[in-house]
């Protein structure tokens, strides 16, 4: 079977699965395909947060989903050209990924498990970061938050999680910037989402496994 190229977020990591291991097709998204062994890496290195309680295979499909994502979204991102990512941007990424385990050892581990190199972490969490410039280069001039919608929050959804926690609630003046945060980023959440559909509705996405 001749080899396929991947061309996705994942193109530059080929997993390096011993010549007696078979890999699988986890998803095909056109011509591009990722591997299970690429989910199974991520997994690994923690990639993505992994939420507290979390099933394994529930995390394990959703890293699929995300890459899913990553690809489509870097698609978009080459037609524009990415971003330049400063080698200290990376090295941060880096820091909180290993934050995610309970010491640099237990880190080390996991990546030799996921048979990648840091040079080839710091390649994927680059593309990452590439995407995000994108994603706030396009879509965070778009945003913009009310005095109203400000009000609105404050005095809803914030001020009711204060009471549920057993906080005092301050004025409004001194947490303003705050709430303004959030529901920015609430709103930028919802703009990738939206456009990430967008992306998916104009190409065929095949899932197989994830595990």
């Amino acid at each position: 079977m001749p080899k396929v190229f991947l061309l996705c977020l994942m193109a530059a990591l080929p997993a390096r699965l011993p010549a007696t291991v078979a890999d699988r097709i986890a998803a095909v998204i056109d011509r591009q395909v990722l591997t299970v062994s690429e989910v199974s890496q991520m997994v690994a290195l923690h990639f993505f947060p992994h939420a507290a309680g979390q099933p394994d295979d529930a995390y394990r499909r959703e890293v699929l989903d995300n890459l899913i994502a990553q690809a489509l979204r870097y698609r978009d991102v080459e037609r524009f050209g990415a971003q330049d990512i400063p080698k200290d941007a990376i090295e941060v990424r880096l820091a909180e990924i290993q934050s995610r385990f309970s010491s640099p050892a237990e880190f080390e581990a996991a990546r030799i498990r996921a048979e990648l190199t840091l040079d080839e972490v710091r390649a994927l969490i680059k593309r990452q970061l590439q995407v995000e410039a994108y994603v706030q280069e396009r879509f965070s001039p778009m945003i913009f938050v009310s005095s109203d919608e400000i009000q609105t929050y404050y005095n809803g959804p914030w001020s009711q999680q204060r009471r549920a926690r057993g906080l005092p609630i301050p004025p409004l003046a001194e947490v303003r910037e705050e709430i303004r945060t959030t529901l920015k980023s609430t709103s930028l959440q919802k703009e990738i989402e939206t456009w990430t559909a967008q992306l998916r509705s104009h190409v065929n996405v095949d899932i197989y496994a994830w595990k």
